[in-house]
């Protein structure tokens, strides 16, 4: 069965109701007016874009509940207004608890996902009071019983998907075969089992590939029901995808009946605790990065531009996240396209943004703006070169 984004033709594409693209949350001028506020580069951050992205998932989701991935973006330009919202909080670390914390969560309304936790990350987090857990392996049952012996934990298994960008089940997630024993050994170390999870991967463009995980997650809640362990929580993860440069994607709504269609078969007729972990879906359409050009000059005929952040800060994404970025100049099309190189501020010759995009003839001191900069972008960033990190500005 063809998907809608492979019935929907290209010419189709930026008309289609069920297909949105990246687009930047301020207008040139109102970048003008916060570059000579705040400086450049700047990541801004819509207040309101962010409320509208959970109120969508909450709607195309009844009964779901949504724990925002604070590792996506854990600036508090997103955290306080999710939590003003009614969202919960998933938790890697203790510095994520502790942006949680501050943004106004409660450690009750936290969920840690880190399968394979250090002690001092588990012991501070537990600390505080987080008491619900995810794991995948043998050790980390051990771990847990020892220093938190009354959390309730949550178990990962590995899934696959054909069209996530990432395979989060690479390097976490316990195979099918494993789950039981590993629900059993953790029932037997006196453990509260309560749930298990799954990951499809980031950005998963197909929520047809949700239906294959969760009917993977129903075979091992049976068979946990056969041996005694009545589950009572399925966390479905994360993946809703954001659109990128090249990269059109369901809305959020088309996408979230997909998925609530394939909870309805696999899981409705259980009264059980569904939750979800959005990241990306959140946050990533809710950023725009300012940036200004630095320098120009032109290479063997082609002309470069060096802008003020680059691989090593707010477009950290291109490296870890595996998607790029549209870059937007002021009246492009009236002015004319042209082949170019955009390069990143640091002395190193691999920090080039793109070699593929096509730009107007840029002045120094342009700002240019890029969209779809919320997630995974400052959150990866480094200071390099010893070059400051964009500086984050909330707006309404």
């Amino acid at each position: 069965m063809s998907t809608v984004l492979e019935s929907t033709c290209c010419s189709e594409i930026e008309s289609s109701p069920a297909i949105r693209s990246a687009n930047p949350v301020v207008s040139f001028d109102e970048a003008r007016t916060l570059a000579e506020k705040f400086g450049s580069p700047t990541l801004v951050i819509s207040r309101s874009a962010v409320i509208r992205n959970y109120q969508l998932l909450r709607d195309g989701l009844p009964g779901v509940e949504m724990f925002y991935a604070a590792k996506a973006n854990p600036a508090q330009q997103i955290l306080r207004p999710l939590c003003e919202a009614g969202s919960s909080v998933d938790v890697c670390s203790y510095g994520e608890l502790l942006a949680a914390l501050e943004a106004g969560f409660a450690p009750e309304n936290m969920l840690h996902t880190h399968p394979c936790k250090t002690i001092s990350n588990l012991t501070k987090c537990y600390a505080e009071g987080v008491r619900w857990f995810v794991y995948d392996n043998a050790h980390e049952v051990d771990k847990m019983a020892e220093h938190a012996p009354d959390a309730n934990l949550i178990l990962r298994l590995a899934v696959t998907s054909s069209s996530s960008h990432i395979n989060l089940s690479a390097k976490f997630g316990a195979f099918e075969a494993d789950a039981v024993p590993l629900l059993l050994k953790a029932r037997q170390a006196g453990m509260n089992v309560r749930g298990m999870s799954f990951h499809v991967g980031s950005q998963c463009r197909r929520p047809e590939d949700f239906e294959p995980a969760l009917r993977q997650a129903r075979r091992v809640w049976d068979a946990a029901a056969e041996v005694g362990i009545e589950l009572e929580v399925l966390d479905v993860g994360g993946g809703f995808p954001a659109p990128y440069r090249d990269d059109a994607v369901l809305t959020l709504d088309v996408y979230c009946q997909a998925l609530a269609r394939a909870l309805d078969v696999t899981f409705g007729d259980l009264p059980i605790r569904i939750i979800a972990e959005p990241g990306r879906g959140v946050c990533a359409d809710t950023a725009t990065l300012i940036t200004k050009v630095l320098g120009k000059s032109v290479r063997n005929g082609t002309t470069w531009y060096i802008i003020d952040d680059g691989l090593y800060g707010s477009f950290s994404g291109q490296v870890f996240d595996h998607v790029e970025y549209p870059i937007m100049a002021e009246d492009a099309e009236r002015r004319g396209l042209g082949p170019c190189v955009v390069a990143g501020p640091t002395c190193d010759s691999s920090d080039v943004v793109c070699r593929n995009q096509l730009l107007p003839d840029l002045e120094i001191g342009e700002l240019l703006l890029v969209p779809t900069m919320g997630a995974y972008t400052s959150a990866s960033a480094s200071t390099f070169n010893g070059l400051d990190l964009a500086r984050v500005v909330g707006i309404e």
